[in-house]
């Protein structure tokens, strides 16, 4: 019995890191190839909202108690070849088309891998811990895999191997798989509390916004990553360095500090990303190209992982469970616009301003609240 309980816990693990695989390198890639094929950054950021919608939508349907892993593996793997093929008609004059069918092809993957990561969480019965460690695993690996995000035919060929690989396993991690009865799904939002859905009434506490603003953090710059990484070359960065260091920073605070993360209070929370949030606007604003996209990389990915580790442990800094992919999703292709937008006006500037006035607002916040609770005190202290 209890190897049989490790080898369930591997096949989760293992299916979660797949799963982050495929949402990490996605969501890059994906930024990556439409930069070369679309004539702006504002249709760039437009097709990474398409994304957004089509990862929202299909993790409505694929993360469903419904589906039959048969049936299951089969989308996996038509899917998966979709992929494949439009990355393959990328590099032989596939052009936006090619972009379209790879972003739709590789949202349902996303959201199907999903689908398997639950149905293996309910096949174990015991309750997992939060994915942390496989998260990371599976973040780092696409990392690795990318490489120069400038490079469409190496960047092509890494993805499409990749994206045969993961399906593969996928695939193979449903054989002996029961059939379980439905349960409540996602804990918050779209893909398990990456792009949380927070908990109603959330944004009119003003002591969660530093919380709720890092949660936001990761859209501008997984989005304008690409961008980070031609503007890190002319310094002769390494282009792979930019893409590591941010995803190091995300998932490096939750694992180092996943321990003490579950015995914190909201409060502790929001200070710990205020201060990388403000520290990162800082940067922003003092130090000079590429230096400053490589300090806002680390602070604010770093305040991204505490907010959203801080959710996984928390039941109170969640939303609603079962609450809709797809309505989180709107919300967050929303915001990629408005932010492509500000790159297509002002470039650079447009990326440091974004996360400044993350910063900033947090910032903000916390003063006012501050003041309130002082104002509190003085009224009853008079009375």
């Amino acid at each position: 019995m209890p190897s049989l309980i490790d080898q369930s816990l591997l096949r989760l693990t293992i299916g979660r890191a797949c799963a982050w695989a495929l949402l990490v390198s996605g969501w890059i890639g994906i930024a990556a190839l439409a930069l070369q094929f679309t004539p702006n950054f504002a249709s760039a950021f437009a097709l990474v909202a398409l994304w957004l919608l089509v990862l929202g939508g299909a993790a409505s349907v694929g993360t469903g108690g419904n589906m039959r892993r048969g049936v299951r593996s089969l989308a996996i793997i038509g899917c998966a070849v979709l992929a494949v093929v439009g990355l393959v008609w990328s590099v032989r004059g596939g052009g936006l088309l090619s972009v379209v069918l790879i972003l739709f092809s590789w949202g349902a993957l996303t959201a199907l891998a999903s689908g398997v990561v639950r149905s293996l969480r309910l096949f174990r019965q015991a309750l997992p811990e939060p994915p942390v460690i496989a998260a990371t695993l599976g973040a780092l690996s696409a990392g690795l895999i990318l490489g120069d995000l400038g490079d469409l035919s190496t960047l092509s060929t890494h993805l499409a191997i990749f994206v045969s690989i993961l399906a593969g396993i996928l695939v193979l991690l449903q054989f002996h798989l029961e059939e379980r009865a439905s349960a409540p799904g996602c804990r918050a939002g779209l893909f398990d509390c990456s792009l949380p859905a927070w908990p109603v009434g959330a944004w009119r506490d003003l002591e969660q916004w530093p919380l709720l603003l890092a949660g936001l953090a990761m859209l501008p710059m997984m989005a304008s990553l690409p961008v980070m990484v031609a503007l890190c070359r002319v310094e002769s960065i390494p282009p792979q360095v930019l893409v590591l260091a941010h995803l190091v920073a995300m998932f490096g605070s939750a694992v180092l500090l996943r321990r003490w993360i579950a015995h914190w209070t909201t409060s502790m929370f929001a200070k710990l990303c205020l201060a990388l949030l403000v520290s990162g606007a800082a940067l922003a604003i003092w130090l000079l190209s590429p230096w400053d996209m490589l300090g806002l990389a680390l602070t604010h990915g770093a305040a991204w992982g505490l907010a959203w580790s801080g959710q996984l442990w928390a039941p109170d800094r969640r939303g609603r469970q079962n609450a809709s992919p797809f309505r989180a999703a709107i919300g967050y292709a929303l915001l990629t616009i408005i932010f492509g937008v500000f790159i297509e006006g002002y470039g650079a500037k447009g990326i440091t301003f974004v996360h400044t006035l993350i910063g900033v607002l947090a910032l903000v916040a916390w003063i006012v609240k501050d003041l309130s609770n002082i104002d509190r005190l003085i009224k009853k202290f008079k009375t």
